[in-house]
């Protein structure tokens, strides 16, 4: 059978380690929308963290974001679905985070809420505090008790990825939560009921397309879920071994078009 909707990744996936889209990937999703594909971007970011030029490709329908956590109609830009981390509950984990040697961060609203404060190793590591400090606040459970707002999902650089095991254990002992990362050196944290895999269900269920025509283009940890549930399952080439294992299919790496590959092939039923 032929393959009804796409859940394409974005980092390390659609998007280059220069974190641009490619006019081949463009095409490619263009040409499946007009195959009658529908091709939904499925990203750990929050959806005023996608890249302009992403959001301005017109042929998408929905963004999936947050890992799951929040779903948006791609033409009014506002939420279909949500799985939300209760307030109190994301306030009682991030004082817990301000025990590690980490950099937190929240995603509420579509938006990412960031420390004013950025810890100077996100310079050495990142070049530039920028991003960091676009929405900031002095203190984030402060800021979370203040608003009284359920969050989409809490992100914790580390700065220490030895201690990764035992906050993940601390955490999960505390609270009932989804964890997943999108690197060795980072921390995703979702509603139990959020992650990319559970948002995917949830739209294809809406839009009556089955697991057996949904096919999956990823590379990282949050997408393992995703894997689980697409008949079709596509593994990035420098995808992390979980991922390749639970593949059908390997593209080329994301510096090299693999996702467009990989689209192209879906619409010719290849794979």
């Amino acid at each position: 059978m032929a393959t009804r909707l796409i859940a394409l990744d974005l980092d390390g996936t659609a998007l280059s380690d220069h974190r641009s889209i490619t006019g081949r990937t463009r095409s490619a999703i263009s040409d499946a929308r007009k195959n009658g594909i529908l091709v939904v971007p499925a990203t750990g970011r929050s959806y005023r963290d996608i890249p302009a030029e992403v959001l301005n490709i017109t042929e998408f329908s929905y963004f999936l974001t947050s890992n799951g956590a929040n779903i948006l109609d791609g033409r009014s830009r506002t939420s279909v679905y949500t799985d939300l981390i209760p307030w109190r509950q994301s306030m009682e984990i991030l004082r817990m985070l301000e025990e590690y040697d980490v950099q937190p961060s929240v995603h509420l609203n579509g938006s990412s809420t960031n420390l004013r404060t950025a810890d100077p190793r996100i310079v050495a590591r990142y070049g530039n505090t920028d991003y960091f400090l676009r929405y900031s606040v002095d203190n984030l459970a402060d800021y979370i008790a203040a608003e009284k707002t359920d969050v989409e999902k809490i992100f914790a650089i580390l700065f220490a990825p030895s201690e990764k095991a035992a906050l993940t254990a601390r955490l999960t002992s505390r609270c009932p939560l989804t964890v997943s990362a999108s690197g060795p050196d980072n921390i995703e944290l979702n509603s139990p009921t959020a992650s990319k895999g559970h948002g995917l269900s949830m739209l294809c269920r809406t839009l009556n397309i089955s697991p057996e025509d949904t096919a999956v283009i990823g590379d990282s940890i949050n997408d393992i879920s995703m894997f689980r549930f697409a008949g079709r399952r596509i593994a990035m080439g420098n995808a992390e071994p979980c991922i390749m294992e639970l593949s059908q299919h390997v593209t080329d790496t994301c510096d090299k078009d693999g996702a467009a590959l990989a689209i192209e092939r879906l619409i010719q039923q290849e794979w």
